[in-house]
């Protein structure tokens, strides 16, 4: 009977082990969650200036306006000149910042005419994140009529 008892309970040292065996788990899982989210950041910044460059290419060909687009480090700013008049009125501009990594491009404004054509061609990368994140997209070539999505390897985008 004292035998069972002795049993049934776990030792100080059975008990350091096992927590120290929780913590060296969770400490990789958050290694990786934090990977992961730099990963998919990145991704999502590109996709989401892609679609503002898209979005701008389609108003400036179906609303027979000139659209631009412009980008900073941090943010990209989108203008449509409804009334045509060439200057920024109020609802004619539309911000969106990224705070979290650097978006780098050749020249800034991105502008689209009436047939939603542009002659910036350029490449946008975002820049600034771990190595370790290794998106799968980080990188625009706009080009006169396309815009593709691509990594970059070195200092050229490698359109995917």
């Amino acid at each position: 009977m004292a035998w069972l008892a002795a049993c049934a309970g776990l030792t100080l040292v059975e008990l350091m082990v096992v927590i120290t065996i929780i913590g060296i788990i969770l400490a990789i899982a958050v290694m990786n969650i934090k990977q992961w989210s730099d990963k998919y950041t990145v991704e999502s910044y590109t996709k989401e200036i892609y679609s503002t460059l898209m979005k701008a290419r389609n108003a400036a060909a179906t609303s027979n306006i000139q659209v631009q687009v412009t980008l900073a480090a941090n943010q990209v700013d989108t203008f449509h000149d409804i009334d045509n008049d060439g200057v920024a009125d109020a609802g004619e501009t539309t911000t969106k910042p990224y705070p979290q990594f650097t978006i780098q491009f050749t020249a800034s404004p991105v502008t689209f005419d009436r047939r939603g054509i542009t002659s910036d061609m350029q490449t946008i990368s975002i820049t600034d994140y771990p190595p370790s994140a290794s998106p799968g997209v980080d990188c625009l070539v706009i080009s006169r009529a396309r815009i593709n999505m691509g990594k970059m390897t070195g200092l050229t985008c490698e359109q995917q």
